[in-house]
């Protein structure tokens, strides 16, 4: 009897913490509106590559000329690299203060926060390509939107 009960418990406590992950992502359709398309023209500042996402930061001018800092979501390191996208490529943006365009789909909260849809280095050569917004909902890339 005790053995039985010490087996369902341990068993629901290792259930439980294979889902702890799954909570812990966060939906896109939830974060990022997918209505509002933006593209942004910038400088890029900073780049964190980390699982399961990583970051862009861009410095973009807005309506009134003001630069603004972006908070840009990105896939993966390893979806990065597989186009095109590694730390060498990273790091002669940042250095060379090369004006990129990068198209996006802005947080809910109102925040200067995105998701980074695609990426367009000066030459025209396209960084980020992707097809699908994660979970399905359609394609991502430059489809309009102003900042």
């Amino acid at each position: 009897m005790k053995r039985a009960l010490l087996s369902a418990i341990l068993g629901i406590s290792l259930l439980l913490q294979a889902s702890i992950p799954l909570w812990a992502h966060h939906s896109f359709q939830a974060e990022y509106d997918q209505s509002k398309p933006l593209t942004l023209v910038g400088k890029l500042t900073k780049v964190v590559q980390e699982n399961p996402h990583g970051w862009i930061y861009l410095d973009a001018k807005n309506a009134q000329e003001k630069t603004v800092n972006w908070a840009l979501e990105t896939p993966g390191p390893n979806v990065l690299q597989r186009n095109g996208f590694n730390r060498s490529v990273y790091h002669a943006m940042v250095e060379s203060g090369e004006e990129i365009t990068v198209t996006a789909y802005p947080a809910k909260d109102g925040s200067k926060h995105a998701w980074a849809g695609g990426l367009t280095r000066a030459d025209g050569r396209t960084v980020i390509t992707l097809s699908g917004i994660p979970g399905g909902g359609g394609p991502r890339g430059g489809r309009g939107g102003q900042q």
